[in-house]
């Protein structure tokens, strides 16, 4: 079997535990400028606001179809900017705080209406979407760019994950907090909880502008690249699309259940209480979070010892078996069950995730000997702009599923046979989902001797590069 001490790191791709710590408080930025909204609009807007579920999910479609513009765009940008900071931190730090600023204003609609909800949330997600665009594309080749060593990498984006998972914790109990009383309702609370958590992302974004340093020597010789021709690069990579491949159906399967699952917890399990829907909630957040936190090095250590490939496999068994056990879980006779499932997931979900973040690394290793160029931010942009038309399906089919179980009228809860509908919906969906992705990811052809190999190829071209101006001159 082999050991980590079979595979050192040599002392110059070592990521100082500073350095790994404010990269990964930039994770709770990105964390919280990603789920707050998708977590909260369908309680706040489809539910106590009783805007139609249809328009809800056209609403946070819309901003999607802004992100597949502007991520890309932002990776293009990203990897040709020149300046004295480097290529990727002025657009962590702006876009970033253009989210801080935008997030409580996406809960105070002027208008009650229909229309004027849909208006208000259109728009402003659609800004919100593009100022992420610009934050998490750079925030991601960032991480790329701290270490080239097969093992660091990994270890730098669990030090993300560690810190996401904190913010997991908080978010579990965030629909409990904003119907405290103190706030009289959930809408009034939402808007106060928001404003907190602004100011948490406020402070990862500084963390992680002002510790982290990347290396700009190859970026500062490599020549620009025009957008459709970077793009038209990186979709030749085959890794890269039997990667993604495995992400979008991911997406897609869990992604659509987020609006049925909503009925379901609340109206099917909690029977109809919105204060047991959220303790539930709360509760089986907090224990998701020690799942989670065992998740990464989890899958760390599966990664050291027998690659990412087979890590990534691992991590979707898992989580495959915490969603086969759902109809046994997700019943109404015992609410808390539904803990159970969630508890397994996470512990699969995140090592699969960490997974996908360090093999898409080791691919933009192996497009710099393809095509002499560091792109990270491209590939990052294109994983950003697939993963957005996957959650334009994704949106659109979670918001006609109510409808294909029957559910047309929000003013009143669904009934028994729309819920027992949209219950094997849910729980079908994702099974589907989860296998067909073991079965793409079986398919990904970079080991860790190809990576190596690769990385040992790029620093021999280096040092002939430096090089070759000397014993010209000799």
């Amino acid at each position: 079997m082999t050991t980590e001490t079979s595979h050192p790191v040599p002392p110059a791709e070592r990521v100082p535990l500073a350095t790994k710590i404010s990269y990964g408080l930039g994770g709770l930025t990105d964390y919280f400028f990603l789920n707050l909204v998708n977590a909260m609009a369908v309680p706040i807007f489809a539910i106590a606001l009783k805007m139609d579920p249809m328009l809800v999910a056209v609403a946070l479609a819309i901003p999607k179809v802004v992100g597949a513009v502007t991520d890309p765009v932002a990776g293009a940008i990203s990897d040709n900017a020149r300046t004295r900071w480097g290529r990727r931190k002025p657009f962590i730090l702006g876009g970033g705080l253009i989210g801080v600023i935008l997030l409580p204003l996406i809960w105070m609609p002027p208008v009650a209406t229909q229309t004027g909800m849909f208006i208000w949330l259109a728009i402003l997600l659609g800004i919100f979407a593009a100022a992420y665009s610009f934050f998490v594309v750079p925030y991601g080749a960032l991480g790329f760019q701290l270490s080239t060593n097969y093992d660091e990498r990994t270890r730098v984006l669990a030090w993300k994950g560690y810190v996401q998972v904190l913010g997991t914790f908080g978010a579990a109990w965030l629909y409990w907090a904003c119907l405290h009383p103190v706030f009289g309702n959930e809408v009034v609370g939402v808007r106060w909880i928001s404003g907190f958590v602004s100011l948490v992302m406020l402070a990862g974004l500084l963390a992680t502008v002002f510790a982290c340093r990347e290396k700009v020597e190859a970026s500062a010789r490599q020549p620009k690249i025009p957008l459709l021709p970077a793009l038209k690069l990186t979709l030749s990579d085959r890794p890269f699309l039997i990667l993604q491949a495995s992400v979008l159906i991911i997406a897609i399967g869990t992604g659509c259940e987020g609006l049925i699952g909503s009925y379901v917890h609340i109206y099917y399990t909690c029977q109809g209480s919105k204060e047991l829907a959220s303790v539930i909630t709360g509760f089986g957040g907090t224990l998701t979070v020690f799942s989670s936190f065992a998740a990464l090095p989890l899958g760390l250590w599966i990664s050291t010892h027998y690659g990412k490939r087979i890590g990534a496999v691992v991590g979707l068994c898992i989580a495959l078996v915490g969603i086969s056990l759902l109809p046994f879980t997700l019943v109404p006779q015992a609410p808390y069950l539904i803990i159970v499932s969630w508890v397994i997931i996470a512990l699969g979900m995140p090592a699969a995730s960490l997974m996908f973040g360090s093999m898409t690394a080791d691919i933009t290793d192996e497009d710099e000997l393809r095509t002499g160029m560091r792109r990270e931010g491209m590939y990052v942009a294109t994983g950003g702009f697939l993963g957005k038309i996957a959650s334009i399906i994704t949106l659109l089919l979670s918001g006609w599923l109510p409808r294909l179980a029957g559910y047309h009228d929000t003013n009143m809860p669904p009934d028994a046979a729309q819920l027992a509908s949209m219950r094997s919906m849910l729980i079908g969906i994702q099974i589907v989902a989860v296998f067909a992705a073991i079965l793409f990811i079986w398919r990904y052809p970079i080991t860790r001797a190809r990576s190596e190999n690769i990385r040992r190829q790029l620093d021999e071209r280096k040092r002939e590069r430096e090089s070759g101006p000397q014993g010209a001159g000799a």
